[in-house]
C-alpha cells in the first residue's frame, strides 16, 4: 500500500483533514479556483501524504466543493452555462496535452514561467483603476469587430447582484482568446495540479468582459467537469482512500456553501483584490517549488 509506506492510516488527523477541506472549500468556491492549491500542499507538506494520493484526494474534494458551489451559483443565475461548456471544449484537451508534456519537460521550468505570469495577472487584478465599478466590463470600451456576431450574442447573460441591488447585463468578447487561454488552463491544471480556475477566472474577467462574480461562478462550473474526469483516473490507479476523502469532502461541502453565499453578497472589487492576493501566494509557492526549497 502506497499510503502505508509514508503515513499509517491510524496516524491520520481527521480533524486536520476536515479543517483543510473547510478552508479549501470556502476559498475555492468564493474565488472559483476549486481549492487544489490549498489541499495538495497541506496533505503533502503538513500531513506527509504521497503526492499522487494528495492530488487524487484533492480532486475528489474539489468535485464535492464545486458541485455544491455550482448549484448555488446556478440557482442564483450567476453561472454562464453556455460560456462554461464552450470553454470546457478546450480545457479538457489541454488537460490531456498537459499529461503528455509532463513526460518531456521539467515541471520546475514551467512553474517558474507560470509564476511570473501569475504575478503580472495578480498586479493587474488589484491595481487597474477602470475596474472600480462592480458592474463595469473590463475592456468593454475597446472596439471589438466580432463582438456582435452570433456567438458573442448567444453568450450574453445577466444576473442579479445582491450587493449592488440591481441586474447586471454583460456581453462576452474576445472569444478566441478565451478558448486559447482555457486550453492553457487545462495544461497547467494537469501538469502543475493547481486547477484551471487560476487561469480561467482572470481571463474571463480581464479579457472576455465577464463581471467578477459571473467569472467565479462559471469557473466553478467548469472545474466540476474537469476535476471529475481527473478523479476517475486517480481512482482507477488506486490513489483514492475513503478515510482521507470523507473528512475532506465534509469540510469542503460546508466551506463551499459558506464561500458561495459570501461571494454573492461581497463587492466585486473586494473579490478581485482577494483573488489577486491569492494569485501572489500561489506564485510564491511555485517559485519555492522551482527552487527545491520544499
Amino acid at each position: 500500500m502506497l499510503l502505508c509506506q509514508t503515513t499509517p492510516l491510524n496516524e491520520l488527523n481527521l480533524w486536520a483533514l476536515g479543517g483543510t477541506g473547510l478552508v479549501a472549500g470556502f476559498l475555492g468556491s468564493m474565488l472559483g479556483v476549486g481549492g487544489g492549491p490549498i489541499i495538495v500542499p497541506v496533505l503533502t507538506l503538513a500531513l506527509g501524504l504521497p503526492i499522487h494520493v494528495a492530488i487524487g484526494s484533492s480532486l475528489v474534494a474539489i468535485v464535492a466543493n464545486s458541485c455544491t458551489a455550482a448549484g448555488i451559483y446556478t440557482q442564483a443565475r450567476l453561472t454562464n452555462v453556455k460560456l462554461g461548456l464552450l470553454l470546457e471544449t478546450t480545457t479538457t484537451p489541454g488537460a490531456i496535452v498537459g499529461g503528455f508534456i509532463a513526460a518531456v519537460i521539467a515541471p520546475s521550468i514551467l512553474s517558474a514561467l507560470f509564476g511570473l505570469i501569475l504575478i503580472y495577472t495578480a498586479y493587474t487584478m488589484i491595481t487597474r483603476r477602470h475596474f472600480m465599478s462592480d458592474d463595469t466590463q473590463p475592456d468593454s470600451h475597446i472596439a471589438q469587430p466580432n463582438s456582435t456576431d452570433n456567438l458573442s450574442s448567444s453568450l450574453s447573460n445577466s444576473y442579479y447582484d445582491q450587493n449592488l441591488d440591481k441586474v447586471v447585463t454583460y456581453k462576452v468578447t474576445h472569444t478566441p482568446v478565451g478558448l486559447g487561454s482555457s486550453f492553457f488552463a487545462g495544461i497547467t491544471s494537469s501538469l502543475l495540479g493547481i486547477g484551471g480556475g487560476i487561469v480561467n477566472v482572470p481571463v474571463m474577467h480581464l479579457v472576455m468582459g465577464v463581471p467578477m462574480k459571473a467569472a467565479i461562478a462559471t469557473s466553478t462550473f467548469i472545474i466540476t467537469i474537469t476535476a471529475a474526469a481527473g478523479a476517475l483516473i486517480y481512482y482507477y490507479h488506486g490513489y483514492i482512500y475513503p478515510i482521507i476523502i470523507a473528512p475532506l469532502v465534509i469540510g469542503a461541502v460546508i466551506g463551499a456553501r459558506l464561500g458561495a453565499e459570501l461571494a454573492q453578497r461581497a463587492r466585486g472589487v473586494l473579490l478581485r483584490r482577494i483573488f489577486g492576493t491569492f494569485l501572489f501566494l500561489v506564485a510564491l509557492l511555485m517559485f519555492i517549488r522551482t527552487a527545491n526549497v520544499v
